[in-house]
């Protein structure tokens, strides 16, 4: 009996909690921040005026907390000497548009796994999950959630990360953010983020080998490299050697991401021009393969090994997060602002 298996990659373009301070107006946030920082500084005293501690957390009530870590608590303590602790913002709730549409667009994806690029945490995840995706899209219409969040804490200093959701059991991860590479001299992290590993165990019994991917940018890169070609093309090789470990005839291999470059960019030639993987946006018209933006530019992959492109069945690009004029778009997309993401997603289904 067949069995069909639906795979997706989205740049979801930052799936970031954000301080409660930056949900208000400018002028409203300013004057909180300035309490946040009149709060510092009364901390930070040999001998506390706890009275005015306490109003600034009057004013600041919603916004920040004192987090207590160490000695007396901030009640207690005579002074900066006895208290060690933090001002910590509080983040904000999910009422937010933008949220909502990328929500919108992993419900409409509806795929057994999708790959994640730009997510803040896994709790992070796993509360968006629980909180909107499945409150407000999945159980209106009595399907599934996810039951496996798995992500790492990448090389990004951002805090930048790739992740996996998937409603498919995951029974081996690997993560490759301590491989390094030479590059500009000096030995560096190979991922800008990280190559996430991982085997998923597919109904028909058979084991889909995954690796997720985020290389870099082509900003802020040095002027021996302006464009970082060199340096995805370090990744893409590293991932190609990942790849080469399986037998693309018969194994199942799936390698997907944002790998920010074009498929006739030399940096993805050891990818590209593997003769076991598919980029399965060639089953597309040339004018609707792009991912990016206008959708002119594809720089997200599904690249698929020859034993599981056998089982293709359809190939689309979901845009109607995006704004854009060219393509149609969710009726609360309405400017580059609340857009979901500035990246198309792929979805892929597979008959097994």
């Amino acid at each position: 009996m067949s069995t069909n298996f639906k795979i997706a990659t989205f740049n979801c373009e930052n799936l970031f909690s954000r301080p409660q301070i930056f949900n208000e107006p400018p002028d409203k946030a300013s004057k909180l921040l300035e309490y946040v920082s009149q709060l510092q500084k009364e901390l930070a005293r040999d001998v506390f005026d706890h009275n005015k501690i306490k109003n600034l957390e009057s004013k600041l009530n919603g916004y920040a907390v004192i987090n207590d870590m160490h000695g007396k608590s901030h009640e207690k303590a005579k002074g900066s000497a006895e208290w060690r602790g933090t001002v910590e913002f509080k983040r904000d709730n999910f009422d937010d548009v933008t949220v909502d549409n990328v929500a919108h667009v992993i419900s409409d994806i509806d795929a057994d796994l999708i790959c994640l690029c730009e997510v803040e945490s896994r709790p992070y995840l796993k509360r968006f999950h629980d909180a909107i995706l499945q409150k407000k899209f999945l159980n209106p219409t009595n399907r599934p959630g996810y039951d496996y969040f798995i992500l790492f804490d990448g090389n990004d200093d951002r805090g930048i990360d790739v992740a996996i959701m998937s409603r498919l059991p995951i029974s081996w991860i690997q993560s490759h953010v301590h491989d390094k590479s030479e590059y500009n001299g000096k030995m560096t992290p190979t991922f800008s983020r990280d190559c996430l590993e991982a085997q998923v165990q597919l109904d028909n019994g058979a084991t889909l080998f995954l690796m997720l991917n985020h290389f870099k940018s082509m900003g802020s890169c040095p002027k021996n490299d302006p464009k970082c070609n060199r340096k995805r093309e370090l990744q893409a090789k590293r991932v190609e050697e990942l790849v080469n470990e399986h037998d693309l005839q018969k194994e199942y291999v799936i390698v997907a991401g944002d790998l920010n470059s074009e498929p006739t960019s030399p940096s993805l030639s050891p990818l590209i021009n593997n003769s076991g993987l598919y980029n399965v946006n060639l089953e597309l018209p040339a004018g609707e393969r792009g991912t990016y933006g206008t959708g002119n530019e594809q720089i997200d992959y599904l690249l698929v090994s020859k034993a599981i492109k056998k089982h293709l069945k359809t190939v689309r690009i979901e845009r109607r997060g995006v704004f854009s004029k060219k393509w149609p778009h969710y009726e609360t997309v309405t400017n580059s602002v609340n857009e979901a993401s500035d990246h198309s997603a792929v979805v892929a289904e597979f008959q097994l």
